[in-house]
């Protein structure tokens, strides 16, 4: 299990988060839904380190050291750096020794083999989201963290690359924290869907979402979950 212990966290001295705390399964994926504003992209920067938090902390129950994956809003790829280097670029500022056969059966699930030598001004949205997927998982970390990870891509290609990312997650079954707006993709892709209040900043709602569910049924759950978001904005 990751447990996130009383996580506070100011922006510009104004807090946005305080005494946060939510525990996750380990290799399950939750997805975050709730209002602009209520602290969401601020939980995933602190948490991969990008903000301090005021107090709190993360606990890991096997004591070692917490690996964490982050794919922020439009990728954050290095314009300068050909596709190849942005993904490896991870090993080099940890000092980690390549694993050529993980690399290669993670450039091939995500069907990006072709495009190594490319820039990322020379790739479409679709293959710039699964680059920096590829560059978060080649570490293969305990928790990947997400921030709306498909929203720039049009209908067709977000529904590609969900399909590619949950191809490559069974394969290694990361503990995965993203965040959307779309209440269908929470659906898609989350076991755990997480509503999130505006004003407090915490879980206001924490819904299993069992996706054997009857197609019937399961429009059912995406009209609850609606409705429960819907209550917040």
């Amino acid at each position: 299990m990751i447990s996130i212990q009383n996580l506070t966290v100011k922006y510009a001295q104004k807090t946005v988060l305080k005494d946060f705390s939510l525990d996750m399964n380990r290799g399950e994926i939750y997805a975050l839904i709730g209002p602009s504003g209520s602290g969401k992209s601020t939980l995933l920067k602190a948490l991969c380190g990008i903000l301090k938090g005021e107090s709190g902390r993360i606990i890991y129950n096997s004591g070692e050291d917490l690996s964490i994956g982050y794919v922020p809003q439009l990728y954050g790829l290095l314009d300068w750096k050909n596709v190849k280097d942005n993904i490896y670029l991870p090993l080099k500022l940890k000092d980690r020794e390549k694993n050529e056969k993980e690399i290669s059966d993670i450039l091939h699930s995500l069907e990006i083999e072709d495009i190594l030598n490319r820039y990322p001004k020379e790739l479409s949205g679709g293959q710039r989201q699964r680059v920096a997927l590829a560059r978060a998982f080649i570490l293969q970390p305990d928790l990947l963290l997400m921030d709306e990870p498909f929203s720039a891509l049009d209908a067709f290609t977000s529904q590609v690359s969900q399909k590619l990312f949950l191809k490559l997650w069974s394969r290694y079954k990361v503990t995965t924290l993203f965040i959307t707006h779309n209440i269908q993709e929470a659906v898609n892709l989350g076991q755990h869907i997480l509503i999130m209040s505006k004003l407090s900043g915490k879980i206001v709602e924490n819904i299993t979402n069992d996706k054997e569910l009857a197609k019937e049924t399961r429009f059912q759950f995406i009209n609850q979950v609606t409705e429960s978001f819907e209550k917040l904005i």
